[in-house]
């Protein structure tokens, strides 16, 4: 006789035959007790959970010739059940809209339900897959559902029941069927197994049911496969080997491996596995489910140990009670993404020896945020004195010290940079030296004393603090500029070598190289000013006001006031650019500050009124400035100041000569 699979063998014939859909039985079984049948039902649920079989039990229930009417208990002797069980019954048709769905079958199914039934009582058309008919074929069938021949009686069964259009849901009874447990499926394969004469062991069976991941006909289906591959009993080991799967030992060996950061045999397993033939991906795949055990044990035990036998409980407990959740979190967490990585495509093998590493080194990329906070930990450490002579602070120019700078700033003496921690300095001990240096006097030793910008820490106002943030952020700024289609003034300011030199008062000075002031020019633009704030807004929070020159010391430059020379009672806060006098060329004229008007009231560094010129490297930023310090400083600061209209003649000279000027001679070069 030629042999039935198990599967087709074992498909229930009766509604106590149908396992693990308790509620969906209660209620077909009521529905022709009472014979309160509807015109239509939808059954949905994972694959090999009995839906069809549970279609073909109804329609026998319905045309069951033992009985006067629907009967809940069919006999399956007579011969209107036995058609239906062989798939010859003319009462009975099932169709598959995988293959049959176009609207051409849904009409020539139209036109046959109008027919009486030949044998049976009722036409029942069961309808497998439906969710693959067109939206044509849908809109067909929507008009028999709704209105339907008495004698018709549609099953439509779908394992996708998301893609069944809601008008065809809303005109069916809907069944969900569940997917059954691990120890369902066992139960059901002990029951197959005792019946066939199949010796299997308790804990095959228990690999074979989670395998089968909720799927009778899977499940039954390996059984018999494994009945045909082993000779003699089926064990755990002949299950394993059938399928490609690792053991229980091999999942404890390697989590212990990773936990106890012994990377050298977490990585031998690997190789161990991949030389057995092993499936890596499998292996993969099967250690977070083991992990995931692990995480759930502590938690919901009933939950972990569902789908797990007898014999694998005893090692996943001991386990369990000595790893963190925390640590098997962070594992799953890192396997996964490797899965993920080496079903793109990747090598499963590398991707596991690479997550090993990182799991059992603690490799961890870099963050961004944790480097910024880092940051600004230690700026504010630096604000507030606490590493005195470590950082080289920027000119200090006010006599007032907030607190925090006055014990931040002072110089440390020969005997404390001996120490490990040099002690901070009084507020009084730290103006003093200060005011000496400005003043250009020497200490009580006849040698100066070291100036405090060398060796103090920044200034604490926040400044700063600021402008190099804005200057750390600077590559992001041009980056974010092109991601807005604002390259060319990305380039304009890449070019011209344009960097943050100073932020006070919402205004943000960039200052760019001497040879490219061309580039200046063109990012004065509103266009680009425009741009640029846009992008500076978004990271400061407010739009700072742009103020942009030439840096360096040769010819028209913008450079910033130094700290010395001024004294320590007018020390400004805030380092203003000034414009140095450019030495005057042979051909010039030149004029001797001395006889130029000078105002007699008007203190040094006074603030000036802008130049006036036409090209825009003229807009020279506003000075300010305190009291005199000597006749020999004001002689030195009066050289520094413009005095008479007809020095813009010679620095304009000087600088762009009388052919055409720098700029031009630039682009013609670079042309």
């Amino acid at each position: 006789m030629r042999h039935v699979s198990l599967y087709r063998k074992w498909r229930p014939r009766t509604f106590d035959a149908v396992a693990g859909q308790e509620p969906v039985i209660r209620t077909l079984r009521r529905a022709l007790e009472t014979n309160r049948v509807a015109h239509a039902y939808l059954f949905s649920g994972p694959r090999g959970t009995g839906k069809t079989s549970t279609a073909k039990v109804f329609a026998m229930g319905l045309n069951c010739q033992a009985s006067d009417g629907p009967t809940p208990e069919p006999d399956g002797t007579c011969e209107s059940c036995r058609a239906i069980v062989n798939n010859s019954s003319m009462d009975v048709l099932e169709m598959d809209a995988a293959s049959n769905r176009g609207i051409d079958e849904i009409r020539d199914l139209r036109d046959k339900v109008n027919l009486a039934p030949s044998q049976g009582r009722m036409k029942v058309y069961i309808i497998d897959e439906v969710h693959m008919l067109t939206t044509e074929a849908f809109n067909a069938l929507l008009k028999m559902l709704e209105e339907p021949p008495e004698h018709v009686v549609f099953v439509l069964a779908t394992t996708e029941k998301h893609k069944v259009l809601p008008t065809i849901i809303s005109r069916c009874q809907s069944f969900d069927f569940r997917r059954p447990g691990v120890a369902l499926l066992s139960e059901k394969l002990r029951e197959i197994a005792d019946a066939e004469e199949i010796e299997a062991e308790p804990a095959a069976l228990t690999l074979i049911s989670r395998e089968a991941r909720g799927s009778f006909r899977d499940a039954e289906g390996l059984l018999d496969q494994l009945a045909s591959f082993a000779d003699g009993p089926i064990t755990a080991a002949r299950v394993l080997e059938l399928l490609g799967s690792v053991g229980s030992e091999a999942l404890l060996e390697t989590t212990d491996a990773l936990y106890q950061r012994r990377v050298a045999d977490a990585l031998r397993v690997v190789d161990r596995l991949q030389n057995e033939g092993k499936d890596l991906s499998r292996f993969a795949g099967e250690l977070i489910s083991h992990l995931r055990r692990l995480m759930l044990l502590p938690h919901a035990p009933e939950v972990a140990l569902a789908e797990v036998g007898n014999e694998e409980r005893a090692g996943l407990e001991e386990q369990a009670s000595r790893i963190p959740t925390a640590e098997v979190v962070r594992v799953i967490e890192a396997l996964g993404d490797a899965l993920s990585r080496a079903k793109r495509g990747g090598d499963p093998k590398l991707e596991l020896e690479l997550t090993f590493m990182k799991l059992a080194r603690d490799y961890t990329e870099p963050s961004i945020d944790v480097l910024l906070s880092r940051l600004e930990t230690l700026e504010n450490a630096l604000a507030n004195g606490g590493a005195a002579a470590v950082v080289p602070p920027p000119r200090t120019e006010e006599a007032g010290f907030p607190d925090a700078r006055q014990a931040a700033i002072v110089p440390l003496h020969a005997g404390e940079r001996d120490s490990e921690t040099a002690k901070q300095a009084t507020p009084a001990e730290a103006v003093a030296p200060e005011a000496a240096r400005h003043a250009g006097g020497d200490l009580g030793d006849g040698e100066p004393e070291e100036s405090g910008l060398e060796h103090g820490p920044e200034r604490g106002d926040g400044r700063d603090r600021t402008v190099r943030t804005v200057a750390a952020q600077w590559e992001q700024v041009m980056q974010d500029l092109k991601d807005r289609k604002q390259a060319l003034t990305a380039a304009y300011l890449k070019e011209g070598g344009a960097r943050p030199v100073g932020f006070e008062g919402g205004l943000l000075t960039v200052a760019f190289s001497q040879e490219q002031d061309f580039y200046l020019r063109e990012v004065d633009k509103p266009q680009h000013r425009e741009a640029l704030g846009k992008v500076l807004e978004e990271r400061l929070g407010a739009r700072p006001r742009l103020e942009f020159h030439v840096a360096g010391t040769d010819g028209p430059a913008v450079t910033e006031v130094s700290a010395a020379g001024i004294s320590a009672e007018g020390a400004n806060d805030s380092a203003m650019p000034v414009r140095e006098r450019s030495p005057s060329p042979p051909d010039t004229v030149e004029v001797d500050p001395e006889e130029a008007p000078w105002p007699e009231e008007a203190p040094l560094l006074e603030e000036a009124p802008p130049l006036e010129a036409e090209g825009p490297d003229f807009a020279a930023a506003p000075e300010r400035g305190v009291g005199a310090a000597g006749s020999g400083e004001e002689k030195q600061e009066a050289d520094s100041i413009i005095q008479d209209p007809r020095e813009v003649l010679a620095i304009a000279l000087d600088l762009f000569g009388p052919a055409g000027g720098v700029a031009r001679d630039k682009r013609n070069e670079g042309g």
